[in-house]
């Protein structure tokens, strides 16, 4: 209690002293008026001269202030509740003047006659700014004696300049030295396919031989001649028309032994499909016929998902991908004068690649504006060039806005493919019902639908 009544004591006496010094300044002004609130001032100056404003700043202020001879003029300035700093700036502006540092004073001084030993040298480490990135922005407040450099091992920014340009540095690097708000950008790229194909296929044959005058006459399907077994696609042995092994479901020789005189089967086999072979009996073994009935339907479903996510400092551009490279061997050749030429290999690589690119920017109102694009290949071994398998490609840029945590379908692409094929006898498939027995009939439907989802969320602490 003692104490504090000490340090109202010292206050009092000196705003005494402040006041009796004021009383002749006011003989050359209209009206110097200083008061304190807590650590912010309020002043009101009317045509009073300047020398004897700044003299009233330092004491009121308690600063050691020496103000130069050069400095003349009258100023008239209003400021309400202001820090000291600030009401300082205020009043050298207006006359083109700044203040220099030196130990623990203040020298008021005419910018114009401020020399090099006026500057000061001062150090500004950063915590979470960049030091090559406020560069710029320390470049356009200095002064143009100024010297602005950057120690990368400190992260600081080093500067030689007037005092009353550095205190201006140091308020403004400290606004922007802080911590950025981070951004988690989510997005599942959803790739529904749904496929159907239907084969409905026929085969028959047989054989009639008959004895006449004239010889004997051998009516039949295709040719019966001796061959040999062949290996299908799937490692099953095929044999050859003339067989006595019979394949029932690719080959192309009926129960009897004899070739098909229509041979149009669905594309079945082991897992896949089915078919019904007839063989009516032979009439003294001169005549037999074979039937066989194939069909084959396939419907399935899928759904792949890929969930990529990346995380990134606002108003930073993130990158993530995830693929395959797939090599590719390059031949070349290159002419020499007349004697041929040269070949050359190397290798190329196509990548088939999930990437996610985006630019967040948090707003006032905690939405998020995003630059966004996806991109998605991959290779389709179903269809190949030279051994090289193509790559499909879906890929969307964008620029939208989502709140916080809320989820935008970013996008969405359907594919859908139809094909219907029939093979037959010219002519005979043509006939109303009998012309089943002379055709096969296939149909086949694709569907793929890509949706992106995407979620940004502001990570806080």
């Amino acid at each position: 209690m003692a104490h504090d009544r000490t340090i109202g004591r010292t206050r009092i006496m000196a705003y005494a002293l402040v006041l009796a010094w004021l009383l002749p300044a006011a003989a050359q002004a209209e009206s110097v008026e200083i008061t304190q609130a807590s650590s912010r001032f309020s002043m009101d100056f009317r045509d009073a001269d300047i020398r004897d404003v700044l003299r009233a700043v330092g004491q009121a202020a308690s600063l050691n202030m020496i103000v130069s001879d050069t400095v003349t003029g009258q100023v008239s300035l209003s400021i309400k509740d202001v820090d000291i700093w600030d009401a300082m700036e205020a009043i050298l502006k207006t006359k083109g003047l700044t203040y220099v540092r030196d130990a623990n004073m203040v020298r008021v001084v005419a910018v114009a006659e401020a020399r090099d030993n006026d500057m000061e040298t001062r150090v500004f480490p950063l915590g979470n700014a960049s030091s090559q990135d406020l560069l710029p922005v320390i470049e356009k407040i200095k002064s143009d004696r100024a010297r602005v450099s950057i120690d990368s091992r400190m992260n600081a920014v080093v500067v030689k300049d007037l005092s009353l340009n550095l205190d201006q540095m140091a308020k403004l690097l400290k606004n922007l030295d802080v911590k950025m708000p981070q951004v988690l950008i989510e997005a599942k790229i959803v790739e529904v396919s749904r496929n159907y194909a239907r084969e409905l296929g026929v085969q028959w044959g047989g054989k009639h031989t008959g004895t006449s005058s004239q010889g004997t006459t051998v009516l039949s399907g295709g040719t019966t001649g001796a061959g040999s077994s062949s290996t299908g696609a799937t490692g099953q042995s095929i044999p050859a028309v003339g067989n006595t092994t019979f394949f029932p479901l690719t080959g192309d020789i009926g129960p009897s032994g004899n070739a098909f005189a229509v041979n149009l089967p669905a594309a079945v086999g082991s897992g896949s499909g089915g078919a019904l072979g007839i063989s009516f009996g032979k009439l003294g073994g001169k005549m037999s016929l074979d039937l066989q009935l194939s069909a084959m339907q396939t419907t399935g479903n899928g759904k792949i998902l890929s969930s990529p996510k990346v995380m990134t400092v606002n108003n930073r551009e993130a990158k993530i991908s995830s693929g395959t490279d797939i090599p590719i061997k390059i031949v070349s050749a290159t002419a020499v004068g007349g004697a041929g030429s040269t070949t050359t290999a190397g290798v190329q690589t196509i990548s088939a690649t999930l990437a996610l690119s985006a630019i967040p920017t948090i707003m006032s109102d905690n939405r998020i504006a995003l630059v966004l694009k996806v991109d998605k290949s991959e290779p389709d071994f179903s269809r190949v060039v030279d051994g090289i398998p193509t790559v499909s490609r879906r890929s969307a840029d964008t620029h939208l806005t989502v709140d916080d945590g809320g989820t935008v379908v970013l996008g969405g692409i359907i594919t859908k493919s139809e094909n219907e094929s029939e093979s037959g006898v010219p002519l005979l498939s043509k006939i109303p019902i009998i012309g089943w027995l002379f055709k096969k009939k296939s149909k086949q439907e694709l569907e793929t639908e890509l949706m992106i989802f995407i979620t940004p969320t502001i990570v806080r602490d």
